[in-house]
């Protein structure tokens, strides 16, 4: 049987070169194919091909058979299944009906199949000619396909006539297995069409465009920096999905995240709203079934199999190169050797029998002992990867993850299974029961949220006007504090002739009293005894004091707020300097008072803020209408310092306040 195309049209248009050579701008491919085979004509075991340019394609076999063709050629392919014919299984091209390349024999697993006349073409037009009579005659009878005979042929049903079709809609957790289930699904059951990203871009790389490789990508939205309008921009997912409702098909609805969402859920649905389209919900969570884990253990196997013919292979290129490297002093030493004796016997003469018969026997013991060197103990084939316990236990593979960081953190809290009310015809739960399933994410979102930064988180009005609120009364509180220490220099001066001059009163005595003032107690920070503020004698390391505890403070009742959240009301302390950053716009440095880590910087501050419970989160110690009267945290910080006791004595270093508090 017999079939032809022209090209009438050949296009050039410009292309970005995304990191690759020079690539064809035109694509031709015609051959056979079973029912099974990809759409595109790649390097598929179920279609053999040729190419516009003479080469001969079968899996991954592709070798030069035919002449190239051009656009004025009429090209036609010839298959022939007469079993009666000496070139019985076999294909060949034809250009303008003269043959251009040997019968090329079909692979052994299309024989016996029913095959399909395949045509793959990027930036030409074609004409396409089933018959009934060929635009070119053959130098021999042959029918086209058009006129095939009944017995010839096996008639396909149409699949738009088959009835209803199943949109599956798969839900599973992040990073647990996902799309390693998605690939044996479709292996099983191949009549079901992908709509995924992923798949999109593997319809790219079948039509010539490599894969962007961009760092921080994901498996449910790669990255799409193709360069091309069309697919940078997403217009080429949104005409599939304008497109797919209209198509009757088996279609599998892949995105890791939107499955999760209920609202997103509903609106996938919605595109398929019509009676031929039965949607069903394939939750696969929990513990995987015995065929996952056979598939995943083999999967490990492989790839621990890889790594160690790798290292062998490299322990192996050493040890040579050690021995040749040697072989070299060796043959350097002996060469060097024999130039000194040649020299030495010029000097005295003949060497005795003797001694040479010694050196012989030296000379072979040494030949012996290389001999036994040799074997590098290694093997000459590479160890047999066995999986241990521990790995066995690691069912999930995966070195890309399934989420970005940022959209899981944003949506994280809207994970839920699907129920029928969403518009399901039928929720299956394909690994463990609903009740363990809905458990199992319950417990896996908590864990995350205690895992997981929430990167899209940003402060609230009501943080920004107290924060800036803060900032007034702090340059309020120094601006008192620089008048008073301008005031204080003289006034030592008569105080201390004042005290030498007279003896005490009742003034004096007040003073003395106010050395041993509770300072918890302070009504007013600014006014603690005619005029005197209690940060009156604060030195710079107590201002930065004074804004850490409020900043922290006012971070983790920010924090609860803006999350607004019971799961996530704390800050985690790994997350600690990244919403620090987030809210403050500064980094968090311990190192500005001199401690190693935040939990150091935390203990010094244990009476406003500490870490507490498992695993650790910023608590608070005060109460809340500590942020509407802020003297509290000065007199925090003076009460730290031990004001009266610590300032004014040399024996006292403020190193040694600060390590007894971390202690």
């Amino acid at each position: 049987y017999f079939f032809e195309l022209k090209i009438l049209e050949s296009l050039s248009p410009a292309e970005a070169a995304q990191g690759r050579g020079p690539q064809p701008r035109q694509v031709l491919r015609l051959g056979f194919s079973t029912a099974s085979s990809p759409l595109l004509l790649t390097d598929s075991e179920e279609s053999a091909y040729f190419e516009a340019d003479g080469f001969f394609v079968t899996g991954k076999t592709r070798l030069k058979k035919s002449h190239p063709i051009s656009r004025e050629n009429v090209i036609g392919i010839l298959l022939n299944l007469d079993a009666s014919s000496p070139l019985a299984n076999t294909m060949s091209m034809f250009r303008d009906g003269i043959r251009v390349s040997d019968p090329q024999p079909l692979p052994e697993n299309l024989k016996g199949k029913a095959l399909f006349p395949h045509v793959t073409f990027r930036h030409i037009s074609l004409q396409l000619n089933m018959g009934p009579s060929p635009l070119k005659a053959l130098p021999f009878q042959c029918r086209m396909l058009q006129s095939a005979a009944k017995a010839d042929v096996e008639v396909s049903p149409d699949p738009s006539l088959a009835g209803k079709f199943e949109v599956l809609v798969p839900v599973g957790i992040p990073d647990e297995g996902t799309f390693d289930w998605l690939d044996g699904f479709l292996q099983k059951n191949p009549h079901y069409v992908e709509l995924s990203d992923r798949k999109i871009q593997d319809w790219a790389a079948r039509s010539g465009m490599p894969k962007p490789k961009v760092a921080g990508a994901c498996n449910d939205k790669p990255s799409f920096t193709y360069n091309v309008p069309s697919m940078d921009d997403g217009s080429l997912q949104r005409v599939m999905k304008s497109i797919t409702p209209m198509v009757p098909r088996n279609y599998l609805v892949m995105e890791v995240k939107s499955n999760l969402v209920k609202e997103e859920r509903m609106e996938t649905l919605k595109r398929f709203n019509t009676p031929n389209f039965k949607k069903v919900a394939l939750v696969v969570m929990g513990e995987p079934d015995i065929q996952f884990k056979q598939k995943s253990y083999t999967a490990l196997l492989v790839e621990k199999q890889a790594r160690l013919d790798t290292e062998w292979k490299a322990k192996k290129a050493a040890a040579k190169r050690q021995k040749e490297l040697q072989e070299m002093r060796r043959k350097a030493d002996e060469q060097r050797k024999k130039k000194l004796e040649e020299a030495k016997k010029k000097e005295e003469g003949e060497t005795k029998d003797e001694e040479t018969e010694m050196k012989e026997e030296e000379v072979k013991k040494e030949e012996v002992k290389q001999e036994k060197d040799e074997d590098d103990g290694l093997g000459d084939e590479p160890p047999k990867a066995q999986l241990t316990d521990a790995e066995k236990k690691k069912v999930f593979r995966g070195a890309v993850n399934d989420l970005a960081p940022t959209t899981l953190s944003k949506f994280l809290h809207q994970f839920t299974l699907p129920e029928k009310a969403e518009g399901f015809d039928e929720v299956k739960f394909l690994w463990d029961a609903a009740p363990k399933c809905k458990e199992y994410l319950r417990k896996w979102v908590l864990e995350a949220k205690r895992t997981t930064l929430i990167e899209h988180l940003q402060p609230a009005p009501e943080f920004t006007s107290k924060f800036m609120a803060w900032q007034k009364q702090q340059l309020e509180w120094q601006q008192k504090h620089q008048w008073q220490h301008l005031e204080s220099v003289e006034l030592d001066t008569i105080l201390q002739n004042f005290w030498k001059a007279k003896p005490k009163t009742d003034e004096a005595k007040a003073l003395e009293v106010n050395a041993s003032l509770d300072i918890f107690s302070v009504e007013d920070v600014n006014d603690i005894h005619e005029g005197e503020p209690l940060f009156a004698h604060f030195e710079a390391a107590d201002w930065a004091l004074l804004q850490l505890r409020y900043e922290l403070y006012l971070l983790q009742d920010a924090f609860k707020k803006d999350v607004n959240d019971p799961d996530r009301s704390a800050i985690p302390e790994p997350h600690l300097s990244f919403y620090y950053q987030r809210y403050f716009k500064k980094q968090l440095s311990p190192g500005i008072f001199s401690l190693k880590n935040n939990t150091e910087l935390l203990q010094m501050i244990k009476d406003v803020v500490i870490l507490s419970g498992e695993p650790p989160v910023l608590t608070s110690q005060l109460g809340a209408e500590s942020l509407e009267s802020p003297d509290i945290f000065v007199t925090s910080t003076e009460g730290w310092l031990k004001h009266v006791v610590v300032r004014g004595r040399a024996d006292v270093k403020r190193d040694d306040v600060i390590l007894s508090f971390l202690s």
